[in-house]
């Protein structure tokens, strides 16, 4: 709580600030959104034992996900901009490991992540816009995996695991209308990490949105980020993705 508590406590400071000087020419986009995400990947247990799968469907994530909570901010003045993204998602799965010994697992998976980056137009005609941007992402994951059934080492053990990061990152968005209709396209490409922090991620997404007013628009599309990320005895191998639903207020 206090790492996320420091989060929003930033981004308290940075839009008042920012939007002091929207009479000096800047605009800015607020967009709530919903990631109807599913997870799959591996996590570590106790040293000396192996890895353990987490899977978790789309389909199964709107029971599993106890709690989720997304916001994308942007704001531009000319050709720069600023651009930040915060998500958190608290997601529960249980898992048979091992069925022959009745092995089962209950994973409880708890992120953060808050990425800002300044972002610089590379190409704008009429409504069609496409920012190249660099910046950090910060990553606060707390797993816990509890061991029922089976025997041996893992038998009715909890392991409890927390790791928090930062990684450079680079990428590109965009948005372009559909023709002359109300309707367009936005998304954005992103790669991190490095070895800085996680050894590589990637974080993609693909929106169709609706114009309804100049103001408020809404979007469904697609998001899937990969993270891998292993520093001594923690490993977190995540693959996410899922469909979003989101609402963008422009001001």
């Amino acid at each position: 709580m206090k790492r996320i508590a420091t989060i929003l406590t930033f981004s308290a400071i940075v839009l008042p600030t920012s939007m002091a000087v929207a009479d000096e020419g800047w605009t800015f986009n607020l967009s709530p959104y919903l990631w109807f995400a599913g997870v799959k990947g591996d996590v570590s247990t106790v040293p000396g034992s192996p890895e353990v799968p987490v899977d978790v469907s789309p389909s199964d994530a709107i029971d599993d996900t106890e709690a989720g909570y997304m916001m994308i901010f942007g704001a531009n003045r000319g050709r720069h901009g600023l651009w930040m993204d915060f998500l958190y998602t608290d997601t529960r799965s249980d898992e048979d490991l091992i069925k022959p010994i009745d092995l089962r697992l209950r994973s409880v998976s708890k992120n953060t992540l808050f990425s800002i980056a300044y972002t610089y137009e590379v190409y704008g005609r009429e409504a069609t816009r496409f920012d190249a941007f660099a910046g950090a992402r910060y990553w606060d994951v707390d797993t816990r995996l509890q061991f029922k059934g089976g025997e041996g080492l893992l038998a009715g053990r909890r392991i409890e695991n927390s790791e928090s990061w930062i990684d450079p990152m680079v990428g590109i968005k965009g948005r372009s209308p559909l023709g002359n209709s109300s309707f367009y396209l936005a998304g954005w490409a992103a790669l991190g990490g490095f070895g800085a922090g996680s050894d590589l991620f990637y974080d993609l997404s693909l929106n169709v949105g609706y114009q309804w007013t100049d103001a408020i628009g809404t979007t469904l599309g697609y998001r899937l980020f990969d993270v891998d990320y292993d520093e001594d005895d923690f490993l977190y191998d995540i693959e996410q993705s899922g469909v979003t639903l989101g609402l963008t207020w422009r001001f």
